[in-house]
């Protein structure tokens, strides 16, 4: 199987890295200075679960392309409008597509461009940052590949991803009910976010003050309200076991989404927050957390 890892960041190149090591059929879409600075220093990960430093394949847009048999696409949504246009070249009659981003709206997009037979279900769990060298670091013990066929059930050709993607040295599941599992991790990861940057603060003290603490789960409260009157395939235990989530995780731990207002950089807010929001075409003022912190990000993005 020919895989095009869409991105060689943290996500990306993470389990790129882990595929090259196993030994698959890898090939890095990235642009151009990115291309050259892997062609001299290699990809490096640093990470508990043992270091790669390996030298890896690139191609960059403009070059001659070709159909893969895999495409996983690890890149921030606000990339994914024009990124759509740069695959063309890149799908052929039977790619597979398995977006990583966060969020739910890409799977519609992503359908409507290369049809929905073409795009499965997927999502991670995993912490990764970039040092200053442009190495991949990754410290928690969380590095989960879930995917699926976005119709439930499973298939000869999932079955067949899953074998080439299982034994990498990340632990990867072959979901039934792959939209259930996407819509769990959107409330983790759009609540997290969420309060993160509407505190400015880690967990830790977040869910240490009792008034911080119901306002998170307020906005969790908010979250899965809006899902769950959209018709969204959430469990009626979704919040509990949200809040025990968050519970569990280091109490150092932030949001990526705060780590890039930190560096100055864009964030996924319409993708996320704003999207959440638009499941409900009624007035502002039903769910107002998530609106504040909506209107937070918003002011951000102005600034920058």
């Amino acid at each position: 199987m020919r895989f095009l890892i869409v991105g060689a960041g943290g996500i990306g190149g993470y389990f790129g890295a882990r595929l090259v090591q196993k030994g698959e059929n890898v090939t890095f879409l990235v642009r151009q200075a990115k291309q050259s600075q892997l062609a001299e220093d290699g990809l490096s990960v640093k990470s508990i679960h043992g270091d790669i430093h390996t030298p890896v394949t690139t191609t960059t847009y403009g070059e001659k392309a070709e159909a893969y048999d895999c495409i996983l696409i690890a890149v921030k949504a606000y990339h994914l409008p024009q990124l759509m246009i740069d695959l063309v070249p890149y799908v052929g009659e039977h790619t597979l597509i398995l977006p990583l981003l966060n969020g739910y709206d890409h799977f519609g997009a992503l359908q409507t461009k290369f049809g929905r037979e073409k795009v499965l279900g997927g999502l991670c769990y995993i912490e990764t940052t970039l040092d200053q060298a442009g190495a991949i670091v990754q410290t928690s013990p969380f590095h989960n590949l879930v995917f699926g066929e976005w119709d439930g059930g499973e298939s000869e050709r999932s079955q067949t991803l899953f074998s080439h993607l299982n034994d990498a040295g990340f632990t990867v599941t072959l979901s039934p009910d792959i939209q259930r599992e996407v819509w769990q991790k959107y409330i983790f990861v759009a609540s997290l976010s969420g309060i993160t940057t509407l505190m400015d603060c880690h967990v830790g003290p977040i869910l240490a003050l009792p008034r911080s603490r119901d306002v998170y789960k307020q906005l969790l409260k908010e979250i899965v309200a809006l899902a769950r009157n959209a018709g969204m395939p959430v469990s009626t235990e979704i919040e509990n076991s949200t809040l025990q989530k968050m519970e569990a995780v280091p109490p150092e731990m932030t949001s990526s989404m705060q780590r890039d207002m930190h560096k100055r950089l864009p964030v996924e807010t319409d993708h996320l927050h704003g999207s959440l929001l638009a499941l409900d075409s009624a007035e502002e003022g039903r769910y107002p957390v998530l609106e504040t912190v909506f209107a937070r990000l918003k002011v951000y993005e102005s600034l920058i």
